[in-house]
């Protein structure tokens, strides 16, 4: 087999080949795929930690605080400590994050659809339940890192 032909290679292509196009889709609105990950979770949970962010986000600690950081000084996010533990900082959306945020998901989303349109609504599901299946049996993070 050849190895462009490998299952592995073929959904990192994908991965990519589809970040780079939500990309293009939001970048009118100033903002990167991690950062709209940012935002879209902030807007279904306020509040979260930097850590929080980066275990549902699946990116470093470090990347979450670069968004973290642009999105700030682009006043989409204000921080403040945690009142019970003054060192973790909480991320709440501003109006204006909140309304970036939706924009962008929007826009991502029609990006999505317009990249899936290959597929009838029938492979589109078998797609997902391949994918599923395919999480479902990949080893924990913490199992991965255990030898």
């Amino acid at each position: 087999m050849d190895t462009t032909d490998h299952i592995m290679w073929l959904l990192k292509q994908a991965a990519h080949s589809t970040r780079q196009a939500v990309n293009s889709a939001i970048r009118s609105h100033g903002v990167t795929t991690e950062q709209l990950g940012v935002l879209k979770r902030l807007a279904d949970t306020p509040g979260l930690s930097g850590a929080d962010l980066a275990r549902r986000l699946l990116i470093t600690p470090q990347a979450v605080q670069l968004a973290l950081a642009t999105l700030e000084r682009r006043s989409l996010i204000e921080r403040k400590p945690d009142a019970n533990h003054g060192r973790i900082l909480r991320s709440y959306l501003t109006e204006e994050g909140l309304r970036v945020s939706t924009d962008c998901h929007v826009d991502a989303l029609t990006c999505e659809e317009e990249l899936l349109d290959v597929f009838d609504a029938a492979e589109q599901e078998m797609l997902r339940e391949f994918l599923r299946r395919l999480v479902e049996r990949a080893p924990a993070e913490d199992d991965a890192v255990e030898g």
